[in-house]
Order: structure tokens, then sequence, then C-alpha cells
């Protein structure tokens, strides 16, 4: 890229479009978490079908991932953004308006394919802001997501209120589709080559792209256990009320998101690897301190210290996979593996909290944990992303 792009997109110019995009896509899903109590009544679904409206989000999420390095090579990062994003919004407004379960389930497979494969060129095009402002940013694009989520649920369930949940999906969707496309203006020119080869779109999994997908299970897999089971455990094993049980995924959301703005200042003084063995220990450090008290103001707690210790390790994961050759391939691989975490590490761990007591779902979380570090000193920082990424 000719000089003069790179430093007129340096700063706050090259910041704050990616930025953009993150927080409405982040917007976009956390409206989502308004629409499912309301889609659950009006169809009256039972738990079962719930779970299976569920399941084809991650379903739709997961297979898009995996195809997205190739549709990066086929039409550029940019232009997937533009098309996902037009996508996600769209189908965002017709997930209230589904007359039936089977219509239902075909609109937020679509919704999660959209977002999915999103999710793969903002993070790709990240590692490009990254790369040609000789900085980390990562961090802070994930915690304007983080933002994200929390803006939108907390607009949505306002907004709900006052509106019918069709009113308020398409007012929260329209604006959002105005907010990307204004952001869309500013982002990097396209820098991936487009093209049919197929050797530069297969999905591997080799050598440092393989130890950052397994991490990436871990750290997703932790964030699900908090999601899944914080609230259950504290209200079945912990005796909390409805109120407080919900304090604990409220508090691993906002630590997380106020280390995520912090992480970049973090990130510029500390190795990857400092990052990502500090925060596996963090994270496994809060998810045992709850069951071993069997108190709730301190499973809140360890919950804030969980999120604060996993904030960074997925921003640092996406910066790593995108120093790699074909980031856009490996992006998508680490993607993938980490959402599939995020999908099956709770409900697995959930057969075993059955037979064994809940608070075993938080001490395997925290083994996890430990070996989110166990790798990062093991094969991380001897990797060249690694390198890579800590010099940029």
């Amino acid at each position: 890229m000719p000089d003069s792009i790179i430093g007129t997109h340096r700063g706050w110019r090259i910041w704050h479009p990616t930025a953009t995009m993150f927080l409405a896509h982040g917007v976009l899903f956390g409206v989502w978490a308004t629409q499912i109590p309301a889609f659950k009544e009006r169809l009256g679904l039972e738990p079962l079908a719930l779970s299976l409206i569920l399941f084809m989000l991650g379903g739709g999420s997961v297979l898009a991932m995996a195809g997205s390095a190739w549709l990066i090579h086929r039409i550029g990062v940019v232009n997937l953004m533009r098309i996902t994003a037009t996508l996600l919004c769209g189908f965002g407004i017709l997930i209230p308006l589904a007359p039936d379960v089977i219509t239902l389930a075909i609109v937020v497979f679509l919704f999660g394919a959209s977002g999915g494969s999103m999710d793969v060129a903002m993070n790709t095009h990240a590692c490009d802001v990254e790369r040609y402002a000789g900085r980390p940013y990562m961090s802070s694009f994930h915690g304007m997501w983080s933002l994200g989520g929390l803006a939108g649920a907390g607009a949505g369930a306002l907004l709900m209120r006052a509106f019918s949940p069709a009113i308020e999906a398409s007012m929260i969707s329209v604006a959002m589709l105005a907010l990307f496309l204004w952001g869309l203006r500013g982002l990097l020119p396209q820098q991936e080559p487009v093209g049919h080869a197929s050797e530069k779109t297969r999905f591997t999994l080799a050598g440092p792209a393989l130890i950052l997908g397994i991490v990436s299970i871990f750290a997703f897999g932790g964030e699900g256990i908090v999601l899944d089971w914080a609230a259950v455990y504290m209200k079945q094993s912990l005796a909390a009320s409805s109120e407080l049980a919900l304090m604990g995924y409220a508090a691993f959301a906002g630590s997380m998101a106020i280390m995520r703005l912090a992480g970049d200042v973090i990130r510029h003084r500390f190795s990857a690897r400092s990052l990502v063995c500090t925060g596996g220990l963090f994270a496994a450090f809060g998810l045992v301190i709850g069951p071993l008290s069997k108190d709730p103001a301190i499973m809140i707690a360890g919950c804030a210290i969980a999120g604060a210790g996993l904030a960074n390790i997925v921003p640092v994961l996406f910066s790593l996979a995108g120093a790699l050759p074909r980031p856009g391939v490996q992006i998508a691989a680490v993607s993938t593996m980490g959402f599939g975490g995020l999908l099956a590490v709770p409900p697995l761990l959930g057969i075993i909290g059955q037979h064994y007591g809940l608070g075993t779902i938080f001490y395997a979380g925290a083994v996890g944990a430990l070996a989110i570090t166990i790798l990062a000193l093991s094969g991380i920082d001897s990797s060249p992303a690694s390198r890579a990424a800590a010099d940029a």
C-alpha cells in the first residue's frame, strides 16, 4: 500500500470505521437476545424447540465462517462486509415476523450465517488495520462489539416496552444499516487478492494455526460456560435470587468490555504470550473461586475476574492469525474452531455437571483456562505470527 494511503488512515481515521462495524454487529446480536423470549411466547415454543432454534443460529454461523475465506478471496473483505451487513439487518427485521417455527428456523440460520461471515471479514480487515497502522487495535474493536451487545440488549428492552417486537427490530436494524453504510466509506481499500485459486482458500489447520485454533476453543468455551451456566449455578447451588443470579454474567460482560477497551494499551507494552498466559491464569482463578467458596458475592467477583482474564485472549488470537500467510483463511479457521467451542463446550460440560454437580462445570472450565496458559507457553511465542504481531 502506498505511504500516502497509510498515512491518511492512521489514528482516528483508521480506527473509527472498523470500530463502527464491530459496534453495529454487536448491537444486532444484542437485539437478537431481546427477541428470544418474544418469539418463544408468540409461537409457544417448548424448551426442545427453542434449543433447536438457538442451534440454527450457531450452526449457520459456524458453516458460514468455514466458507468465509473463499468468499474473501472471491469478492474481497470490504465487499463481503457490505453484503453481509445488509443481509444481517434484513434477517434481523424478519425474525419477529416469522409466522411459524420452520420459517423462523430458516431465518435464524441465515441471520447466524450472515453474522458469522461478517465476523470473519471484520476481523480480517481489523488485521489489515493493525498491520498498516503499525499498532494494535484488535482489543478495542472487540471492546466495541461488547459495548454494542450491551447497548443493543438495553435499547431493545426499552423499545419493546413501547413497541411490538417487529417494530423494535425494524427500528434498530434500519439504524444499524445506516451506521454500517456510513462506516464502510472509511474502510481501508481492498487488500486481499481476488481470484479462484483453491490453494489460497483451503481450510488449513497445522502448525501455529492449529495451536491458535485449540486455544480459541478453550477461550470461547470459557465464555460460554459463564453465559450458559453462571445464573443457573447461582440459583440452584447457591440459592441466589433471580436478580442476583443475573449479576454473574453482567459482571463478566462488563469487566470484559472494560478490559478490551484498555487492551490495546496493554498489548502495546506486553508480548502476546504474556497476555495470553496471564489471561488464562486469571480466568482459571475466577472460574474456581465461586464454586469453592459457595458464596454468591464471591461467585460474582469470580465472574468479573474471569471476564477480565478472557477479555484480550481472543483479540490476540485473531491478530496472531492475521499475521500468518493467507490471513483470511487463518482467521476463518480460528473463528470456526472458537465458535464451535462456544457451542459445544457448555452443553457437554452440562452433561458432566448433572452427574457430578454444577460446580464441576466451572472446575472443568478452569482446567481449560490453564490449558490456554500451557499452550501459550509451549507454542504461541515461538510462532512467526507471534513475533510479527508483537512488532506491529
